[in-house]
């Protein structure tokens, strides 16, 4: 196994939370992509990863494109460090696409992160692209609870410095907010309202939901072609 360096990632992430632009959209997206990754046994280092995006064509929500890979992954799971676990593989994933999306929606962080450089700022900014942060869970941030309507949000805010960082944001009526900031070359207030846009008809947006659906295809695919039943080995 890898021995982390945490000293050395924390310095990785300050340089490039200085790379990081948060400014209007300079097009407006008619592709946009969705990325999720998992493992075959997320407990145990290594252990296979699996990547997967999804690209759609806005406003027809039509799937245009998807592609997996597969890599061996070394570095546990640590807290504010994500990337250095995931990222090689998303970006892996994200080079094999034909149609590349202008915007990049990501199952985790933006700048809502302890130093400014969650896995959708840090994707965002070695990939130059557009990139929104849209969380199950808070990482970092103070916030409160939105009002139970579809679109209600409510500020997650820097502890420090009192700055909005992100917004804790209600995609469906009566379910469990969403946690979304900007990534890359996109401003806050614009992630919000794309993630709101994006999440047609359930709690996450259409494509990081496709994404872990397709994701989850792919893993059964793996497993059965990789680790038979028994009834299968011995051809019952």
């Amino acid at each position: 196994m890898i021995k982390f360096d945490f000293k050395k990632a924390k310095r990785a992430q300050e340089l490039l939370r200085e790379r990081v632009e948060l400014k209007p959209l300079e097009v407006n997206p008619r592709l946009i992509g969705g990325c999720d990754l998992t493992f075959l046994n997320p407990y145990r280092n290594p252990t296979l990863g699996i990547g997967a995006f999804v690209v759609l064509k806005y406003p027809e929500m039509e799937v245009v494109e998807k592609r997996y890979e597969v890599m061996e992954v070394e570095i546990p799971y640590y807290p504010g460090f994500l990337a250095f676990r995931e990222l090689p593989l998303l970006l892996k994933t994200f080079r094999k696409l034909k149609n590349k999306p202008n915007l990049i929606i990501v199952d985790g962080h933006g700048i809502a992160h302890p130093r400014g450089l969650g896995i959708a700022a840090h994707f965002g900014v070695v990939e130059k692209v557009p990139t929104i942060g849209c969380a199950k869970k808070l990482l970092y941030g103070k916030t409160e609870e939105p009002c139970s309507e579809k679109g209600c949000y409510e500020p997650i805010v820097e502890p420090k410095t009192g700055k909005t960082i992100g917004y804790t944001l209600r995609t469906r009526r009566g379910v469990k907010p969403v946690f979304v900031s900007a990534g890359n070359l996109i401003t806050n207030e614009e992630a919000r309202e794309w993630v709101l846009k994006l999440a047609t008809k359930y709690r996450l947006p259409e494509p990081t939901r496709l994404a872990h659906n397709y994701l989850q295809e792919v893993r059964k695919g793996i497993i059965s072609k990789n680790f038979p039943s028994r009834r299968e080995k011995n051809g019952s």
